[in-house]
């Protein structure tokens, strides 16, 4: 499969990440909620804006989804349901990506154009627009 939005080992560290984060979550050694406010957050756009950017919230909502919270991920960036997705079909192995069949590969195209102008659409109407007011 060619279409990958995300390359391979990047969608490997980030679904490592996460998945350790989990981990360390369930074990109750450090939650979720207490990494969000250790993780320091900069978004160079919104500094030189006052603008959130389509991203702004990610790292908020991927914790959310750790912790198990997902209207919270939800609230923070609901793109991140895209993004795990994305991410857990980048890291399929070769073979079982090699099953799909081609009306699914054609499919994969439109499915990321269609992801990006969901995220600027929302990204206009929910943080752009009001920010303008």
């Amino acid at each position: 499969m060619e279409h990958y939005l995300i390359p391979r080992k990047p969608a490997l560290a980030f679904a490592g990440a996460v998945l350790a984060l989990a981990f360390v979550n369930m074990t109750g050694i450090v939650t979720a909620e207490r990494m969000a406010g250790a993780i320091p957050v900069f978004c160079p756009f919104e500094a030189l804006t006052g603008i959130p950017c389509p991203g702004c919230g990610m790292t908020r909502a991927i914790l959310n989804l750790v912790a198990g919270d997902i209207g919270g991920a939800a609230a923070y960036n609901p793109f991140c349901f895209f993004l795990v997705f994305t991410v857990a079909v980048s890291i399929l192995p070769s073979r079982w990506l090699a099953k799909v069949p081609p009306a699914v590969r054609k499919f994969l195209p439109y499915y990321y154009i269609s992801v990006l102008i969901l995220v600027l659409a929302f990204w206009v109407f929910d943080r752009l627009l009001p920010a303008l007011h």
